[in-house]
């Protein structure tokens, strides 16, 4: 939107000077043109006047037409050398003569800026006896208004083109700019409406393909994943059995227990030692094997900046406010403190991006409550909302991978979700909580984060 803004300076400061140079432009011109005019008109009225002089003693009914003949021989000679001297602009269209009588009054010049005929009073004895015209054409100031109207349209054509652009293109292609991002880093589970915009209609249907193609892949994965899991624990706890029998058999060994006299030998004892010594680093593998198939269920890497948890509000409010609204859920957030903080916010997004689909999912649609806000300990984010609760017995296991409580039986998902918050709000050294209230129904998840993150070589960011 910044750089429409700009767009709109820039061609509003062209039009000015286009209009302010143009009118410069002609304005010179005209001065030009007038004063190769004046000039004209100066000396041809002079060597008219000496004429007129010559021509002294006829009677008034001859003057006029004498006079009058004698200018317009004079402008039949003169043109072709006044258009080599002055330049064409600067020829009148005819030179004529106009009678004028002279009263108690006198005679009023009838010259006047702006009009396109000059007049030049002849005297003959001391008194005025007409008027030498030169007639032009339209001037410049015509051409300069006609100039000026032109550009005006012009400005307003070009405004409506750039408002037309900016409707229909970028507009719509602001709300779908950031989508293909998003969806990458699976912040999205909408599809983007369809519409009728012929320049966007292939695009959001290739989109939303894309958006399908990708929750197939991930939903692929995920089961994938949870058979690796499954396969990985069925075998490190397969393991944990015999590796536990074999340290019992290595403290029997070293206990002498399998000695005919019952005494421990000591050579029987180092090898013992030595075998439970393996033992645990066996059991100490499974653990690492376990957590590291855990783990690697979620695909996160901090990338840490700054930015105003009004950011994060702006976000839930435009992916979810108008959904909501559609599914008749009432919706609130509120930002108790629009502080600054350093964390990761895509990281952030996903966490409260996949509590508000549980809250969607798991909540009886009588509202859902978002708050956030900084304490002198953190960051804190709440998401609540009203719904079938799970007991008590099954809360320790809300975050546990692939695990799904008693309330999920005919909600589709695949038991990841919340395991996957928790681990990046751990990776951003912080944490997720849950708490149940059975009288209102109510489920609240609580996210908090530490003031300063560390960082994996622990300075502080």
């Amino acid at each position: 939107m910044k750089r429409l803004k700009n767009l709109y300076i820039v061609i509003v400061l062209l039009f000015v000077i286009l209009i302010v140079s143009a009118n410069i432009f002609l304005e010179v011109l005209r001065r030009k043109n007038e004063n190769a005019s004046n000039l004209l008109m100066n000396r041809a009225f002079h060597e008219v006047q000496e004429l007129v002089n010559a021509r002294a003693g006829t009677d008034a009914g001859d003057k006029a037409f004498g006079i009058s003949e004698v200018i317009q021989t004079y402008h039949a000679s003169k043109k072709q050398e006044w258009e080599r001297e002055y330049g064409d602009h600067a020829l009148p269209r005819k030179v004529y003569f106009l009678p004028a009588s002279t009263g108690k009054e006198g005679v009023a010049l009838i010259n006047q800026e702006g009009t396109n005929t000059r007049l030049w009073a002849l005297y003959q004895d001391g008194a005025v006896i007409g008027f030498m015209a030169f007639d032009y054409a339209e001037g410049i100031a015509g051409y300069l208004f006609l100039l000026n109207a032109a550009l005006v349209v012009a400005f307003f054509l070009a405004i409506g083109v750039v408002f037309y652009v900016h409707v229909k293109v970028l507009r719509p292609f602001g709300k779908l700019a950031d989508y293909p991002e998003r969806l990458s880093k699976n912040q999205i589970s909408e599809k983007l409406p369809e519409t009728r915009n012929r320049l966007f209609g292939s695009f959001i249907w290739g989109i939303n393909m894309l958006n399908d193609k990708m929750t197939n892949d991930r939903r692929r994965i995920r089961e994938l994943s949870r058979e690796h899991l499954t396969i990985v624990t069925t075998i490190a706890h397969g393991i944990k059995t015999p590796v536990a029998n074999i340290k019992l058999y290595a403290d029997a060994i070293e206990s002498g227990l399998y000695q005919p006299d019952g005494k421990a030998n000591p050579s029987d004892g180092e090898v013992a030692g030595k075998i439970k010594k393996n033992a645990d680093d066996v059991t100490e593998l499974v653990k690492k094997l376990i957590d590291k198939a855990s783990s690697g269920v979620v695909d996160f890497e901090p990338n840490v900046r700054s930015f105003y948890l009004g950011e994060l509000k702006e976000f839930l409010d435009e992916e979810y406010g108008r959904r909501l609204e559609l599914l008749r859920i009432p919706y609130a957030c509120e930002l108790s403190h629009n502080a600054m903080i350093k964390s990761d916010k895509d990281g952030i997004c996903r966490i409260l991006s996949q509590l508000m689909e549980n809250a969607i999912k798991y909540g009886n649609g009588q509202g859902i409550h978002v708050t956030m806000g900084k304490d002198a300990d953190g960051y804190h984010f709440s998401v609540k909302n009203r719904g079938e609760v799970l007991n008590e017995s099954e809360l320790p296991y809300v975050f546990h991978s692939f695990w799904r409580g008693s309330n999920a039986k005919d909600v589709e998902g695949s038991g990841i979700g919340l395991f996957e918050a928790r681990e990046i709000a751990r990776r951003l050294e912080g944490d997720i909580f849950v708490r149940t209230d059975p009288k209102q129904p109510e489920t609240e998840f609580y996210v908090f984060l530490p003031e300063t993150f560390q960082g994996k070589d622990g300075g502080s960011l």
